[in-house]
């Protein structure tokens, strides 16, 4: 039997939880969460209350075998969901906080990661805590969601300027100013321009980034997804080729660029995975923006509020110009396999238990999710599932891509002896 250690407390670690008690031979689950709630995680226990999901409810439930679980929960709630909904964050962490409250074989520890203890045999592993204490853990899963942003605002920002590097830290947005610059025009920011703007109603906000690219939006009524492109290409060049084949066909046929969109999203994994590294780099630098605006789109109801901001001029997207009496950084997450913002991942790099991948986005991971160290090895004792994936499986932040993640880690880890 089969002692599991998760590290992280939200939705990347609800989910393998999860997966994890469907497997008999899982024998106990220990989750490491320093948050007094575990669950919802920064991104859905940070979210004020009209911050909405950007994916429909029908795509979000726990479990793999059972796509309608958060439907069926919403039921039994004030606030049952349909399945073209974008429910409000807040409540999908309700949900996360009791799918993992009512897990059997799960045991939540209250504490900090900050490094791991490895004996000669792997199976013989110890979890460190920041107390001191020490978990015994046959095989350790890093589920450690998104870092915060880097701190790039702070470039940009005059002498006296007050400086958010972290929209999320609690209390960050509160007394800003009236003139605003927001780095990033991301979903981040979306959420950020929103949140200002119905605290002061005479904020002034400027949005700036290199592409000025806003997310698009969802439909208002979903169309089944797209056939994806055709072939198996294996250049970034025959990728782009194939994906506007599509979308001409879709204009042929009166269907909408969402769906197609769709269509391409499960196999984004396999198709990045047949890329050579330099066309990996190519894309990075010159498509990955293009793509994430379309990829990672506004629900209807927020692209409206958004756009009326736009409208009415009290967002405006460009470069700064003048003075502004604060600077937020909305860029998004700093890289997971990067020093300085978890003890753990400093202490995994630091001894070469782990090694960032080629873009030094994450862990390089096989396909499985194993780390690999940083002679190359696998190690099949020490997994990653959710954001810290994303150099080595570029669909890895999305609660679809997150539960089959977390699917494929526990049945690996139930098989270990």
């Amino acid at each position: 039997m089969t002692r599991m250690v998760v590290v992280g407390g939200g939705a990347s670690a609800v989910l393998t939880a999860a997966a994890a008690t469907r497997h008999e031979g899982v024998e106990e689950v220990v989750l490491v969460e320093r948050s007094p709630r575990p669950g919802p995680g920064l991104a859905y226990g940070a979210a004020a209350p009209h911050h909405r999901l950007n994916s429909p409810a029908g795509r979000m439930s726990a479990w793999e075998d059972d796509p309608a679980h958060f439907l069926a929960w919403s039921a039994g709630t004030t606030e049952p969901q349909g399945a073209a909904d974008f429910s409000p964050r807040r409540f999908y962490g309700d949900y996360l906080e009791a799918v993992l409250r009512a897990l059997p074989r799960v045991r939540v520890v209250r504490g900090e990661a900050v490094g791991l203890e490895r004996g000669v045999d792997r199976a013989d592993t110890r979890v460190r805590l920041a107390d001191g204490d020490a978990l015994r853990a046959d095989a350790v899963v890093l589920a450690l969601g998104n870092p915060p942003p880097s701190g790039r605002a702070a470039d940009l920002a005059a002498a006296g300027t007050r400086v958010v590097r972290d929209p999320w830290a609690p209390g960050a947005l509160d007394g800003l100013g009236r003139d605003v610059l927001l780095i990033g025009t991301g979903l981040t920011t979306v959420d950020v321009a929103t949140s200002l703007a119905r605290a002061d109603p005479a904020v002034r906000l400027t949005a700036t980034s290199r592409h000025l690219l806003l997310p698009r939006v969802h439909l208002d009524e979903p169309q089944p997804a797209g056939p994806g492109i055709a072939g198996e290409p294996r250049r970034l060049a025959d990728v782009i080729h194939g994906f506007r084949d599509r979308l001409r066909a879709a204009e042929t046929a009166g269907t909408a660029w969402q769906a197609e969109v769709d269509g391409v999203r499960p196999q984004v994994n396999r198709l990045w995975a047949a890329l050579p590294s330099a066309d990996r780099v190519r894309f990075v630098r010159h498509v990955s923006r293009h793509w994430e605006v379309h990829r990672h789109r506004m629900s209807p109801v927020v692209a409206a509020e958004l756009q009326a901001l736009l409208d009415g001029g009290r967002l405006v997207l460009g470069a700064p110009v003048g003075a502004y009496d604060a600077v937020v950084d909305c860029t998004g997450p700093r890289p997971v396999a990067s020093r300085g913002w978890n003890p753990l991942v400093d202490d995994l790099l630091a001894r070469g238990a782990a090694r960032p991948d080629a873009l030094g986005i994450g862990f390089e991971v096989d396909a499985e999710g194993r780390v690999r160290t940083a002679s190359g090895a696998v190690d099949d004792r020490l997994l990653v599932v959710g954001p810290a994936r994303r150099g080595s499986q570029w669909e890895s932040t999305a609660i679809p891509e997150i539960r089959a993640h977390a699917t494929a880690v526990a049945g690996a880890v139930a098989r270990l002896r």
